[in-house]
């Protein structure tokens, strides 16, 4: 009798901890997920920002192989 106490008790137990790491491992990575995703959307509007002003700047950007309108100059 008192080895299916302890043999539950056991069990119980390992199926306690199973859980508990489970939905710490969860929870963290849904938080990262998240993060990762706001990261990703700031850079995002940082990006077409930047774009933006180097297309005010030296013209269309998305044309590599043609010239732009904009001529740097050399310093000697």
């Amino acid at each position: 009798m008192l080895e299916k106490q302890i043999i539950m008790g056991v069990a119980a137990t390992a199926i306690g901890i199973i859980g508990a790491v489970s939905y710490n491992w969860a929870s963290w990575t849904t938080e990262t997920l998240i993060s990762v995703d706001k990261r990703t959307e700031v850079m995002a509007a940082q990006i077409e920002f930047i774009k933006l002003g180097m297309e005010r700047t030296y013209g269309n950007v998305e044309k590599p192989d043609e010239s732009t309108d904009f001529k740097a100059a050399a310093k000697d």
